[in-house]
């Protein structure tokens, strides 16, 4: 056979193939189409926010993902998930993690070595989805093999992702007329064994305040002046300070404050013109650096800074010796930290009798770090 007879016998076969897989790339396409359409809600595109909803009841407020309710079966994840309320208790510990297992079990780990006396504690692991909306297969494995000593333990993944926004604000339901303390925990934490004694102290001399919206467990902090972030340090004459930004690394909400942010949330954040800017703030300036990347999903805490700034209200920090903290952060890699992965203060690990005397005046600071009253 001549080279072009089988040239021109090729060309002839390659014309029939060409339809063949011209139909069967169109049928796969329109598939592709279809399943996506099915799944539009459980998918977000990348990086863009979820928007929430309040769901307020005679006894709770609670902020659930808001979904196309056309979903049926992730509305359903949904509501099982967040608007079921289980018992009360003196302690319920919050852990937030998403895909670091070995942090995860470090925390696990220090909160089974914590001191909580006979109290009745409740600890969940919350564990987040990718965008993709995938469960990390070792976080829930490790999650789920671990054993709390101390009381109730629960391993809860989202039904969808939710992000840092509803990691932080989806997952304590707070009622009206409860006494329970919460404490919300990012997975690369470490806690003091007396974390819940300093907790349970400063809940009951401090709860009555009205411009006291938390507790920060942290030791080391930046001072957040757009011209000064040099490290922020409390007055030596008292043991603890207020500080107009709150301290993510073990936040502790004031229960009645906090329900009123999560009140206030969902409508300011779903206002697309609204802009939760603070004067003067180092956060502001990173916001905004974060709004032209599209990477805003990555930081919640400046809403609740800016409500803080609108209603004149601050978050109550420890002034223990050297910068001990209730917590640490190990600052391991993940939205906010690359190739850093060291500790930033040490622990508190001995408890004094003197940490009991709280103060019934409490000193105001700053975002300099300077005292405006006392």
């Amino acid at each position: 056979m001549s080279f072009c007879n089988y040239r021109q016998r090729l060309f002839k076969k390659m014309k029939n193939f060409g339809p063949f897989f011209l139909r069967v790339g169109s049928v796969l396409l329109i598939c592709l189409c279809f399943v996506v359409y099915l799944n539009w809600e459980m998918v977000p595109m990348k990086n863009t926010q979820v928007n929430f909803t309040a769901i307020r009841t005679d006894d709770y407020i609670q902020l659930v993902p808001k979904v196309n309710m056309s979903n049926s079966d992730v509305s359903m994840k949904i509501t099982k998930t967040y608007n079921t309320q289980d018992g009360e208790y003196d302690l319920r510990i919050i852990v937030i993690v998403y895909n670091r297992a070995h942090s995860l079990m470090r925390l696990l780990k220090s909160l089974n070595e914590a001191e909580y006396g006979s109290d009745s504690v409740k600890l969940e692991v919350w564990i987040d989805r990718s965008q993709d909306q995938t469960l990390d297969t070792l976080t829930f494995q490790s999650a789920s093999g671990f054993i709390f000593y101390h009381g109730q333990y629960s391993v809860i993944p989202h039904p969808r992702h939710v992000g840092l926004y509803g990691q932080w604000l989806t997952t304590w339901k707070p009622k009206i007329n409860s006494s329970e303390i919460a404490v919300i925990l990012e997975d690369d934490l470490t806690v003091s064994p007396h974390f819940y004694k300093y907790l349970k102290n400063v809940h009951r001399k401090y709860d009555g305040y009205p411009d006291v919206n938390g507790y920060a467990l942290q030791g080391s902090s930046i001072k957040h002046s757009n011209k000064d972030n040099s490290r922020l340090q409390g007055p030596k004459d008292s043991l603890v300070y207020l500080y107009p930004v709150l301290g993510t690394w073990g936040f502790s909400p004031n229960r009645k404050n906090w329900m009123k942010f999560l009140d206030w949330f969902p409508v300011a954040h779903n206002d697309k013109n609204y802009q939760p800017y603070v004067p003067d703030n180092v956060v502001t300036d990173w916001y905004k650096a974060f709004q032209k990347e599209g990477k805003t999903q990555g930081m919640w805490s400046i809403w609740h800074i800016h409500y803080a700034w609108k209603n004149n209200e601050y978050t109550l920090y420890s002034n223990f010796e050297d910068h001990a903290g209730l917590t640490t952060n190990w600052q391991e890699d993940g939205l906010h930290y690359q190739n850093v992965k060291k500790v930033t203060n040490k622990l508190l690990t001995e408890w004094k009798p003197e940490y009991e005397n709280l103060p019934d005046k409490l000193v105001h600071l700053d975002i300099a770090g300077k005292v405006i009253s006392s």
